[in-house]
């Protein structure tokens, strides 16, 4: 007799457990998560493991002097950081250094982004203020201290506004190009479905300009950092700048070594912390999820 093979028939050495087998050759198994390698910790181990590369070469090169009056090694200059860690003339210079500072940079953002998502909305106010912006942008700013100093003389709006000038391009020009980035088919769409231009600007374009708007918040943060040394060393040395000087006159290398040290480590700080804020606000975005 011959057997049927109607539609509801079972094939013939195939288990009814089996699982069906994946195109892309999984064989059914879920994807295998992202190894160890590419990571945010395999970069943080990195980066560590540099750090302690550049401590040890700096170390034996210390190590290797006849005398330290000029090179310190690695662990006196960190010893020297901790004990002015412990006097309060420590704090109270970066207590004077950082007012001008938080000044000159939160103006610097404010004032840079405000005017960056302008120029990027407003083609016209583009042309007119590139060719200053290109101006200060390849002028050293270094060069403008003495005109502060006949502006203002040697007080705390001296060094705001030299932060601010060191700062201010480089948040304007990134925030423009940003809001220029921005997809202007959604644009588009949300002009054709009727949104008014506050609504547009709230629902798309800022949305869309925020990776170019925390892009300008970092760099204008390193900026300012820089503007924060040259303001000590070339305007007036009344925090930091005075403990640098001090220590330099002297030959005390390792104080002078702990001091630049303790700028680097503020520097590392203020990045780290506009790197979480920008991996934070743009939590939304799919990439920013996988990384």
């Amino acid at each position: 007799m011959t057997a049927r093979t109607d539609s509801g028939a079972r094939p013939v050495g195939r288990s009814s457990s089996a699982r069906p087998v994946d195109p892309a050759g999984g064989g059914g198994q879920s994807t295998p998560r992202p190894g160890f390698f590419g990571t945010r910790r395999l970069r943080i181990l990195v980066g560590a493991g540099s750090l302690a590369a550049g401590a040890l070469v700096w170390q034996i090169y210390g190590m290797l002097q006849i005398n330290n009056l000029l090179i310190p090694t690695f662990t006196q200059a960190v010893a020297a950081l901790f004990e002015q860690m412990g006097t309060a003339e420590f704090w109270q210079s970066y207590a004077k250094t950082l007012v001008p500072f938080v000044f000159g940079w939160l103006g610097a953002l404010v004032i840079g982004i405000a005017f960056g998502v302008a120029m990027g909305l407003v083609p016209i106010l583009e042309k007119v203020s590139m060719p200053y912006f290109a101006f200060l942008n390849a002028l050293p700013v270094s060069a403008l201290v003495p005109l502060v100093v006949i502006a203002f003389g040697l007080n705390v709006i001296a060094g705001a506004s030299l932060v601010f000038l060191f700062a201010i391009v480089d948040v304007v020009l990134t925030s423009a190009a940003g809001v220029r980035y921005v997809d202007k088919d959604m644009v588009e769409m949300a002009r054709s479905f009727g949104m008014g231009r506050l609504r547009r600007f709230r629902r798309v374009i800022w949305p869309g300009a925020m990776p170019g708007v925390m892009a300008a918040v970092r760099v204008g943060t390193g900026r300012a950092i820089v503007g924060m040394v040259v303001m000590e060393l070339l305007l007036v040395s009344s925090g930091v700048g005075k403990l640098i000087t001090r220590y330099k006159d002297t030959f005390q290398s390792a104080q002078l070594y702990a001091v630049v040290m303790s700028l680097g480590i503020f520097g590392l700080v203020m990045l780290g912390v506009t790197r979480a804020l920008e991996r934070r606000a743009l939590s939304w975005q799919p990439a920013r999820k996988q990384s």
